[in-house]
């Protein structure tokens, strides 16, 4: 699944020209679209675990746990109440996270390996965490729902990023959710200085739809500078 491996390029952000705002999004009881929508993230990450075949091992589960300690720490913060569940894939190559509908998120064996703080982890899970919170895959819901019916959506349909603007908002918003859950903003810049490293220096096309490394990390600089704080490290079990 080729798709999966090339998804933190598309997932993680330089000011938007217009920000996107927090508009809370309803919690679980407020109406039966954020109902409907967390059942169909379920099932869309069922369907997930299943086409990997992703198992149960003590030391997979105790990952799992830690990443769900993190990511809910960050979501506690939020107005909407949603509560938000991490499903991980050991996969080393899938260097990404994406989120699916009603605060389901997966998160990549790869993209794991590459955080070397929790700050930085904090921050990835966050941006995923606004896609959900800012609307953006409720949206991407109901553009699907025009073409076919809910209960046949697909979770490849999921895996593709959003638009520049949108993915910039996310980045923006998710280091000041990051921040308010009590985690350093530059994990953000240090995730994305990692994989800017990795790019060994090959050279990045501007592109109207989707933000350079060069442009998110640029973005990344000033709450990092404005907001100095130690990174803790993972506590992987």
């Amino acid at each position: 699944m080729k798709q999966r491996a090339t998804l933190i390029a598309v997932c993680l952000i330089a000011v938007p020209l217009r920000p996107q705002e927090h508009s809370p999004s309803p919690g679980p009881s407020a109406n039966s679209q954020t109902f409907n929508e967390v059942s169909l993230g379920e099932r869309l990450a069922r369907e997930y675990e299943q086409q990997v075949g992703l198992g149960s091992t003590p030391e997979l589960d105790g990952i799992s746990r830690y990443i769900n300690t993190v990511g809910s720490k960050v979501a506690s913060v939020l107005p909407s109440g949603l509560q938000y569940r991490f499903v991980f894939d050991p996969n080393p190559d899938f260097k990404s996270a994406f989120a699916l509908p009603g605060g389901w998120i997966i998160v990549g064996g790869g993209l794991l390996a590459l955080t070397q703080t929790e700050d930085e982890l904090a921050n990835a899970l966050a941006h995923e965490i606004e896609h959900v919170d800012l609307g953006q895959v409720s949206r991407r819901v109901g553009e699907l729902a025009k073409h076919k019916e809910i209960e046949k959506l697909e979770v490849k349909e999921f895996f593709p990023g959003y638009t520049k603007e949108e993915e910039l908002a996310c980045d923006l918003n998710g280091q000041k959710l990051a921040a308010k859950a009590g985690y350093s903003p530059a994990g953000m810049l240090t995730l994305l200085e990692t994989f800017k490293a990795l790019s060994k220096g090959a050279p990045e096309e501007a592109s109207d739809n989707h933000p350079t490394l060069s442009e998110r990390i640029a973005q990344a600089e000033p709450l990092s500078k404005a907001s100095p704080q130690s990174q803790k490290p993972l506590r992987i079990p």
